[in-house]
């Protein structure tokens, strides 16, 4: 079945009256946006892949339940703005048709960018995320709560898998190996940083202008799909690979008025933006279109960011970003 008939067995298995189905988007899920006779909107997720590279256990279900569990928790707990999950008719947050797993949520108004457009989008991007990490930080899971690491296993398979794509002809085997000198780099120091409540817990995990709705500049995250365990700097890495350097300390400033950093938060952020970057690389080598652009994203990485990590010079608030 394709993702728009799969969409119309799972919504006859929830208490609305579909008016109608728009197909939005498709990456780790296809997203349909349903309205009901009401007028209210709904964001139903479909969770087939079309990254061949991304992991089997983003779409199983104890792990999509986990993370409406969390948002569950997040409505419940904060003042932010959020998808609110919604059951089916049997109580339950993940819907299967066939073997293909989906569930529903609330759809939050708002416009999405593909990039930010002003300091205030970025001031309240900052306060959001500390006021996610400060749930995070006094919030106990559930025993039955299982989300995806951020550790090295995921790293040094997407170093393997970019090695494997020099062999294959399409990546520079120079390009690699300084990502590979930096990953090791990222990979050591992330071994070693402490678990404790106000440094690690269940985080967002791609907090990027796609997967944020601003009202009146004030920032509303969505797309939890990425959500899982890790330092809480996390978020502030993926989020810096849309920040220019030049900006980001007033950033970590705001952000740390609201929660608090570590001594150590410029190494730490610059292990985690280089172990996200290579982890963003493995989901692109998944997607056919990615071998017109990944080479030269590989090369300009390897040359900015990854190059100086790898030589011992810091990168976060100084030089050309790899997207430029």
């Amino acid at each position: 079945m394709d993702n728009a008939i799969i969409a119309q067995h799972a919504l006859t298995q929830y208490d609305i009256n579909v008016v109608s189905v728009s197909p939005i988007a498709q990456s780790g899920a296809a997203v349909f946006k349903i309205e009901d006779n009401r007028g209210l909107l709904y964001s139903l997720r479909v969770h087939k892949s079309k990254i061949s590279t991304l992991e089997m256990m983003w779409t199983r279900p104890d792990v999509l339940v986990s993370e409406l569990v969390w948002l569950d928790a997040l409505n419940r707990d904060t003042s932010l703005t959020l998808p609110v999950p919604k059951r089916n008719q049997q109580g339950s947050y993940v819907t299967q048709v066939d073997d293909i797993n989906c569930t529903m949520l609330s759809w939050v108004e708002g416009e999405q960018k593909q990039y930010f457009t002003s300091e205030q989008e970025l001031k309240s991007t900052a306060e959001m995320t500390a006021a996610l990490h400060h749930h995070a930080s006094k919030w106990q899971p559930p025993s039955s709560f299982v989300r995806p690491t951020v550790n090295r296993a995921r790293i040094q398979n997407a170093l393997d898998l970019l090695k494997q794509q020099v062999r294959e002809g399409l990546l520079d085997a120079y390009d690699v190996q300084i990502l590979e000198a930096a990953g090791e780099k990222a990979m050591a120091l992330l071994d070693t940083l402490p678990k404790n409540k106000l440094t690690w817990g269940v985080l967002h995990g791609d907090i990027v202008p796609p997967n944020i709705v601003f009202v009146d500049g004030v920032a509303n995250p969505i797309d939890f799909g990425a959500c899982g365990f890790g330092p809480f700097l996390t978020d502030i890495a993926i989020t810096f690979t849309f920040i220019h350097p030049n900006a980001r300390q007033q950033y970590i400033d705001w952000y740390g008025k609201h929660f608090p950093l570590p001594n150590d938060y410029v190494v730490q952020i610059e292990a985690l933006f280089i172990s996200l970057v290579l982890i963003g690389m493995r989901n692109a080598l998944g997607m056919p279109e990615s071998n017109n652009w990944l080479p030269t994203h590989v090369k300009k990485s390897a040359s900015r960011e990854f190059g100086r990590y790898a030589n011992g010079e810091s990168f976060l608030f100084t030089g050309t970003p790899f997207w430029k």
